[in-house]
């Protein structure tokens, strides 16, 4: 497999001979849009320019005011300061819009998405609306609530930043008051038909006077800044720039994962000497370590019995773990210093990637004298996280989205150690695996909310799914298209779904789920996924693991927040697939053999690989015995064990001295590998483009071609590393100044 990135040596000293590199983007067009007053530009000596408009509105079934525009085809993610925005009646202009704007064409009823800045003196917020159709009504995005779409108090210039993004057919909106420091204001999708690939993108300034006002009235505003977000985004700690602490590698483009071990030392003894014991004394104390990883490293912040904080892309991947491993002068459980390694990390958003995970060891007992258990996973999201990192979406230091935590299956026989909570005694030290599934690679998945009494799907929060989920749709409520909620018979949602892939269906690939809610009291949920009788989607089921002692039950509708992630067959590199209850192969991909040995228990051969070249994701999508439209209720856990990949489902169920018993018992099951090496892709890595050195002056020029999307500018010191990402790049190039060292450059996805 080849590596999606080229690298060019340069040792940036002594380029003498070098002409001057052309830098700079074509001016953008300045048109006024059925607009009777002309408008003008004026450039600012601070690289800002003003821009002054007269006009009517946009609004209603035809706009009247001044853009500054270029065109842009496919994908886009664009930006621009507000420096000021003035009028001269704030009644009469309460609406006045500095904009940043994406337009179908120049005619005055153009489809159109804006976000605007509104004047401090009347409005002083941040908005959204937009025309769906040509020459039809403009309106508030769809996904705000009670048709709201300003943010209040948020347009103080000169600190107001805009920002538009679009990945296929879908839009989002984004400001900010701090650089970087985006807040997702709105979302849609719309149709290509109205929205071609094709379009104008631009700053659109509207003076807002309605018939008979005053038409010598102007607006005035100033924009600093437009061009291309930074990717990865500018890191800051405290609003300061992260420097030498800034995190290594962005993950934004490479699937990842991680196969965490959890231990007590063999003496038993914590560091300060006294025993450890499983819920009881010195219980957080365990030895957490990397057993293997990759391609891009992870790192631990925070741990504690039954929970692992994580980032992705440590700047240091050896030092990033100096709080794991064995006991030492350096070990901590609770980073939360930006100087410290373990934090100078990405901590992932969930409007970035979906992270997955399983337990990784079939049964588990510790020195506490109560019995062996099983266990499963889920990673609450928005939910707290303590621990810190560099969020992928806006580089600010701050706490983390996620955190993973993993409990006992079922209710077995008490035993509580002296000033034991019963609540703790559910939790689960037991090794896992996690993997992160970035949105940008191109996978469909996606964030749901619990349901709020209907039927209809929604996402988590704003941009809490990929793009690439939503991009097939045309209706502008896409998360119902894709999720409906399923009535209990009385009128109450939660626990069962229905989830339904655009331009998908299960005999092309495979979904897989996670519990994202927190909300158990360290008991948990755990998700089934039964592809329908129809081919047309996922019955899914979310149950939580209760405290009578019983079989468990259906999720309410407070504890039914989930993510999902659709894997097809013909993903580039899978190897895994659809495993029949009988150890037989249903569909797949890849390399791989598979029997069922026992009752419920699988063996998993991949030619050339073990537990330290991968990982395993799993999902039970089998149905319930003479129930097949209902998900079984089985977990399933995997444990490299001689040579082969074991899977079990387990289920649990009331046992005869009135505690649960955990039985093995048959079902079908999705897997995928997730190799540390060469990790699946939604498709084939392209080529990656050429990387060009031009001199600007004293400092050197590194770029590529222009057009040229999703790369990632890295350097390094050598070709081992470590890579990191290069500031400051711009419209695919990056001003860099020369020392007396080599330094390498690599562009990557």
């Amino acid at each position: 497999m080849h590596k999606p990135y080229r690298t060019l040596a340069l040792a940036l000293a002594g380029l003498a001979g070098l002409g001057t590199l052309q830098q700079g983007r074509a001016e953008l067009a300045l048109i006024d849009i059925n607009n009777p007053v002309v408008g003008t530009r004026a450039n600012n000596p601070d690289g800002s320019f003003t821009v002054t408009a007269g006009g009517n509105d946009t609004w209603g079934n035809e706009d009247s005011f001044t853009y500054a525009h270029e065109p842009r085809t496919g994908d886009f993610d664009v930006m621009v300061q507000v420096v000021n925005l003035e009028v001269q009646d704030p009644g009469a202009q309460d609406s006045a819009k500095a904009c940043l704007m994406a337009r179908a064409n120049t005619t005055p009823g153009s489809p159109n998405i804006q976000v605007s800045a509104l004047p401090v003196a009347s409005k002083n917020a941040i908005e959204t609306i937009y025309r769906p159709v040509a020459d039809q009504g403009t309106d508030d995005m769809p996904d705000r609530p009670s048709s709201n779409t300003s943010a209040g108090g948020t347009a103080e210039v000169p600190n107001v930043w805009l920002r538009m993004r679009r990945i296929g057919n879908h839009f989002t909106t984004y400001y900010a008051n701090q650089p970087g420091a985006w807040n997702v204001l709105s979302e849609v999708t719309v149709d290509p038909a109205e929205f071609p690939n094709t379009i104008l993108v631009g700053l659109s300034t509207v003076n807002h006077i309605g018939p008979g006002e005053d038409e010598n009235l102007r607006t005035k505003a100033t924009y600093k800044g437009y061009g291309n977000v930074p990717t990865p985004p500018v890191t800051t700690v405290n609003g300061e720039p992260a420097g030498d602490r800034a995190p290594g590698t962005y993950p934004n483009k490479t699937l990842t994962g991680v196969n965490w071990k959890i231990e007590v030392p063999a003496d038993g003894l914590g560091p300060n000497g006294s025993p450890i014991v499983y819920n009881g004394a010195n219980k957080n104390e365990y030895i957490l370590s990397v057993e293997a990883q990759g391609p891009v490293s992870w790192s631990a912040p925070g741990y504690n019995q039954g929970d692992i904080d994580f980032d992705i892309g440590p700047r240091d991947p050896v030092a990033a773990l100096s709080n794991t491993g064995p006991y030492g002068p350096t070990r901590n459980r609770e980073v939360t210093d930006p100087n410290a390694a373990p934090t100078q990390a990405w901590a992932p958003s969930p409007r970035d990637g979906i992270v997955l995970g399983s337990i990784r060891k079939l049964q588990q007992q510790w020195n506490d004298g109560a019995p062996a258990f099983h266990a499963f996973l889920f990673c609450p999201t928005y939910e707290g996280a303590s621990r810190k990192g560099f969020s992928t979406e806006t580089g600010i230091f701050r706490n983390m989205d996620y955190y993973f935590s993993f409990v006992k299956l079922g209710e077995t026989a008490q035993f509580l150690p002296d000033g034991a909570s019963p609540a703790a005694l559910r939790e689960a030290n037991i090794n896992v695996s996690m993997a992160w599934f970035p949105y940008a690679a191109g996978w469909k998945a996606g964030y749901v909310a619990a349901p709020n009494g209907s039927a209809n799907g929604t996402w988590r929060s704003h941009g809490t799914h990929s793009a690439a989920l939503t991009a097939p749709l045309t209706s502008k409520f896409s998360s119902q298209e894709i999720v409906q909620w399923t009535d209990d018979g009385g009128g109450a949602f939660g626990g069962q779904a229905t989830v339904t892939i655009p331009g998908a269906k299960p005999s092309d690939g495979m979904l897989f789920t996670i519990s994202t809610d927190d909300s158990t009291d360290n008991r948990g949920a755990f998700i089934s996924a039964v592809p329908s009788g129809d081919n047309t989607g996922w019955g899914v089921s979310i149950r939580i693991d209760d405290e009578d002692n019983s079989p468990t039950a259906y999720a309410n509708e407070g504890q039914s927040d989930f993510a999902f992630l659709f894997i097809p067959y013909s993903t580039y590199n899978l190897v895994g697939g659809k495993v029949n209850a009988n150890g037989s192969k249903a569909a797949g991909a890849g390399n791989f053999s598979v029997a069922r040995v026992s009752a419920g228990r699988y063996e998993i051969t991949i030619p050339g690989k073990t537990d330290k070249d991968g990982m395993l994701v799993l999902q039970n999508c089998g149905a319930l015995a003479g129930q097949p439209t209902v998900a079984d209720d089985g977990v399933l856990a995997w444990e490299y064990i001689n040579g082969k990949f074991v899977v079990e489902a387990r289920h649990a169920e009331a046992g005869p001295s009135g505690y649960d018993v955990f039985p093995a018992r048959d079902t079908d099951f999705y897997f995928a590998w997730v190799d540390f090496a060469s990790p699946m892709a939604p498709t084939a890595p392209p080529v990656a483009p050429s990387l060009s050195i031009g001199r600007s002056g004293a400092n050197v020029v590194v770029s590529w071609p222009a057009g040229t999307s999703g790369y990632i500018l890295e350097s390094a010191p050598a070709i081992t590393g470590p890579w990191t990402a290069v500031q400051g790049v711009t419209s695919n190039e990056a001003t860099v100044t020369p020392s007396a060292d080599a330094q390498l450059f690599r562009l990557r996805q």
